[in-house]
């Protein structure tokens, strides 16, 4: 298991201020989301844990050792389902271990292709998927990335509401199971409250940490809870919080 801290975290490029002292952590095991407006620098962060890009000031660690600019300690997951459409279902869900450069267990792989409900498609192209499925293919993939630290770029804003919801219940009991940390970004108010143990409020670019708090649902959680009085109270005042 792994624990992933950012510490007042700042980015700019150029004149234009995208980060502002952000502070965060993932723990073993958990579930963070980062909710925020529409180009508030989400998607930046990732680009920070990533080692695509190198903070401005701040450190970002990973079970204390600092990754400022160091690539490969994450497995990510981005908003389209990024398969090579030349690889079947197998060949995909594999790549993460070939780039990792670790012998792949074929066994677990096509476990967890039968846990995604692809049973028999293994051999399928990405062209004969639907977009869930194809979602589906390219989650496991992570999950079958050596790295313990997950990091989820709105994998679902595509697809349709029922669709949307079938997917979070999905990847709750496929989270449930394997227990990775997973680092979630999405402008979802009900998304964030349905998957996460704790959500990270942000505010607009430059962005900052408005708020943070404990989501206070037991698990394994239902889509009952999403029309539940606590749930749409604390809806209603995160709401205000990204309003305000």
């Amino acid at each position: 298991m792994a624990r992933l801290t950012l510490d007042h975290i700042a980015k700019s490029y150029g004149s234009n201020e995208v980060l502002r002292n952000i502070t965060l952590s993932v723990g073993d095991a958990e579930f963070v989301s980062i909710l925020g407006p529409s180009g508030s620098g989400k998607s930046t962060i990732f680009q920070l844990i990533g080692g695509l890009y190198t903070p401005d000031a701040g450190t970002i660690s990973l079970d204390g050792s600092v990754l400022n600019g160091s690539r490969g300690h994450i497995s990510y997951m981005p908003q389209s389902p990024a398969l090579f459409p030349w690889r079947t279902v197998l060949q995909n869900v594999r790549l993460s271990a070939e780039v990792a450069g670790i012998k792949p267990d074929e066994e677990q792989m096509k476990e967890l292709i039968r846990s995604a409900g692809l049973a028999g498609y293994e051999h399928a192209y990405p062209d004969e998927l639907s977009g869930g499925m194809k979602q589906r293919v390219s989650f496991i993939r992570s999950l079958n990335a050596p790295q313990q630290i997950i990091c989820l770029d709105e994998p679902f804003s595509a697809l349709d509401e029922f669709t949307r919801l079938e997917m979070q219940q999905w990847l709750l009991s496929i989270w449930e199971t394997n227990r990775k940390s997973i680092l979630f970004i999405t402008h979802n108010i009900d998304e964030a409250l349905f998957l996460s143990d704790r959500i990270i409020v942000l505010s607009d670019k430059p962005a900052a940490v408005k708020k943070e708090l404990t989501v206070p649902f037991a698990r394994p959680r239902t889509e009952d809870l999403l029309l539940s009085g606590p749930f749409l109270q604390l809806k209603r005042e995160i709401y205000s919080e990204l309003r305000g």
